[in-house]
This record gives structure tokens, C-alpha cells and sequence, in this order.
């Protein structure tokens, strides 16, 4: 029997006007009193695509997906799904299935009938629901678990039930709020990869809250990064973390090194004594524009620098930290008060270039690879 009817195929060779978003959210804002917790959110999701919605706490991401869940209803704002305005619906009348933070298993209730609740509610057959509860077992890994109790069960068992449970009227969209927080680190990596797993199988629209940038770049189609209530940039993993909209994002997303300045030529930002040549990135900037530019520590250059003509500075190692596959080098800026560079290097380069504490380095830092933005006070710590 499928479980997930996928999208029927079209016989007509006319073109087909594009299709809406599975979910589309539009000017939504929410108020709790005084206090503005979400500001005219518009948002596209597609179906089947897995989007996270990242923040530090108190961003608003789980504002946004309770208000789509229906938990929280927006103050203003619309929200349509499949074209079916459900601004107003209770959270019976969407079609969703939720995994919240602390799973919120039913401690008196086995497995199986954790599973079958929501099941039961709408008066399915008893041998139906028993066949279906046995399907997501086998889907989430747990066969032979149906009598257990919620308490005879790892964090990581538990993570798997509330999913089965969210999954078992098989819904259109699925809601996850932070669901591998509680995990410790080992359980959340393998589980994180055995969930988008799963959401790609079934081809299920899935958004998910969380604030661990780690798992929001490993999983998401698509990241949502908020700020104070309002949508700082949506794009793809590697679109935001190769090119963050702006310097909040590039600190939030990644390891970042930020040097801050003052625009001293066309393309050029003086930074203490050092003079940083910028690409075509720069050009919105006039002179004596305050500015922080941002560097990778993966994209600190050492090798070949004869081919960098500008932008090779010299440097003091501070320090270094091991780190397994990579060592972490702190670099002291030459000429820059208290600024400091972090670099990531290959084992191998550590031994071939011999880099120990207190030692000195030649590095170029590549235009190409050079991010400016105008300096807010966002992004890195101010010294």
C-alpha cells in the first residue's frame, strides 16, 4: 500500500500555468502585547522541500511556526496552503503533523498506542490502524518496540516515535521544532542524517525550527536566517554561506573573520596599517565609508602566494588548536591592534610549512574570496 501519493503525472502537452507554493505566508506579523515578535514575514514554500527556519533564541522562528502550525495565530497577515486560505483554521483543520522539542509522548501509552492517537481520534478501522502503526515502526526503525513504554526508551527512540506518531495520518506538511536539541552529539549527527533520509523518501514539505547552524547547513533545501522578528536572507546552504546578505548573517553562519575599516580609495579599505584590496563587491562603497570585511578561515591563503599581487600580509601565530582532519591557527594581524585572523589548515600543511606557536606566517587573503559590508556593529566582536 503507498503511504505518500506522489504528484500524478500530467497527459496534457498544453503548458501548464506555474503551480502555487505548497505554502505561501504573506505580510504575517505577531504581536504579543507590546512586544513585536514577527515583522511582515512573505515567504514561499515549495513542496517537498525541506527549509529551515535558523536564529539565535528569541528570533521568532518558532513564533513563525506556530503560527503556521495554527498554535499561534498571526495578528496580521495570511497564510495559504495549496491555495486553501488557512489564516484563520483551527490546527485540526491543517493538514500537518508536528515533533516538538520534548517529543510530548504520552507517558501511560505504549509505543504502538502513542502512534495510533491520532489515528484513533478519527475513528479508523482497528485493524487498519494496527497495520499502519506497524508500517512506522519499520519506517523509523523501531520494529518489535509496540508494547514499550516511553520511559524504557533513549532519547534517540523517543525523537523516532514522535515522528512515526506526527507521521501517521499521513499529513502534507510536516512540523519539527528543534526535535534533536535534546540529543547529545553523536545521536543528534546520526539521526539528522537518518530524518532528511526519511523526508526525501516520502517527499513530505517539512520546515524546521532550529538554531544549530550545523544542522540547519547538513539537512535544509533552503535556510530561512531570521533576526528580531524579520527574514535576514533565504537561500540554499551553500548561497548563504558562501554569500551572506550582510554581516549578522555571515557571523551567524560559519566561522567568519571580520576586520574592520574605512573605505580609503575605490575598492581599497584600510584597516589599522594594512591596506586590503577589494573585488567588484566594494563598489557600492564611497570613500570614508565605514566597512568590516569578512574572510572564511578556510579561504586564508599560504601556499603559491606568488600569484596573490596583492593582499599578502605577514602574521604571528598565537596560537593553534587541533582539531582532528584540520588545526585552527589564531594569526595576529602585523599593523592592527588587537585584530586577530583565524585560518583552518590541512594536517599536511601544518607539517609542510612546520606551523607551531609563536612562529611567523606569510598569508594573502584573495579578493575573490573577500566579503564587505557596511559597518552596523553587527557581525564579530567589536574590540
Amino acid at each position: 500500500m503507498a503511504l505518500w501519493g506522489g504528484a500524478m503525472a500530467r497527459t496534457s502537452k498544453a503548458k501548464s500555468p506555474p503551480e502555487r507554493a505548497f505554502l505561501e505566508i504573506r505580510d504575517v506579523s505577531k504581536k504579543f502585547g507590546d512586544f513585536t515578535a514577527l515583522t511582515d514575514i512573505t515567504l514561499d514554500i515549495v513542496e517537498g522541500e525541506l527549509i529551515c527556519f535558523l536564529g539565535p533564541s528569541g528570533c521568532g522562528k518558532t513564533t513563525l511556526l506556530r503560527a503556521i502550525a495554527g498554535l499561534d495565530y498571526q495578528t496580521t497577515g495570511r497564510i495559504y496552503q495549496k491555495g486553501r486560505d488557512i489564516s484563520d483554521a483551527p490546527p485540526a483543520d491543517r493538514d500537518f503533523g508536528i515533533v516538538f522539542q520534548s517529543y510530548a509522548l504520552f507517558p501511560n501509552m505504549t509505543v504502538a498506542k502513542n502512534i495510533a492517537y491520532g489515528l484513533v481520534n478519527r475513528r479508523i478501522d482497528r485493524k487498519a490502524i494496527a497495520g499502519r502503526v506497524q508500517e512506522l515502526l519499520e519506517l523509523v526503525g523501531m520494529p518489535g518496540s509496540d508494547d514499550k513504554f516511553p520511559a524504557a526508551l533513549s532519547g534517540g527512540q523517543q525523537q523516532r516515535v514522535a515522528l512515526a506518531r506526527a507521521l501517521a495520518t499521513s499529513p502534507g506538511m510536516l512540523l519539527l521544532d528543534e526535535p534533536l536539541s535534546a540529543l547529545d552529539a553523536k545521536v543528534r549527527e546520526q539521526l539528522r542524517h537518518e530524518l532528511k533520509d526519511l523526508q526525501r523518501s516520502l517527499g513530505i514539505t517539512t520546515v524546521m525550527v532550529t538554531h544549530d547552524q550545523e544542522e540547519a547547513l547538513s539537512m535544509a533545501d533552503r535556510i530561512v536566517v531570521m533576526s528580531d522578528g524579520r527574514i535576514a536572507q533565504v537561500g540554499t546552504p551553500m548561497e548563504i554561506y558562501r554569500n551572506p546578505a550582510s554581516a549578522y548573517v555571515a557571523d551567524f553562519i560559519g566561522s567568519m573573520n571580520f576586520l574592520r575599516g574605512k573605505m580609503v580609495a575605490a575598492r581599497q579599505v584600510q584597516v589599522g596599517r594594512l591596506k586590503i584590496a577589494l573585488d567588484g563587491a566594494a563598489k557600492q562603497f564611497a570613500k570614508g565609508d565605514d566597512v568590516v570585511v569578512c574572510i572564511r578561515p578556510e579561504d586564508v591563503a599560504v601556499r603559491d602566494l606568488g600569484k596573490f599581487k596583492v593582499n599578502n600580509f605577514a602574521m604571528s601565530i598565537r596560537d593553534v588548536e587541533f582539531l582532528g582532519s584540520f588545526c585552527r591557527v589564531i594569526l595576529d594581524v602585523e599593523g592592527v591592534k588587537d585584530a586577530e585572523l583565524t585560518a583552518d589548515f590541512s594536517i599536511n600543511l601544518m607539517r609542510d610549512f612546520n606551523l607551531v606557536r609563536g612562529g611567523k606566517l606569510k598569508v594573502a587573503l584573495p579578493r575573490r574570496r573577500l566579503q564587505v559590508f557596511r559597518d552596523d556593529g553587527q557581525g564579530g566582536d567589536r574590540k
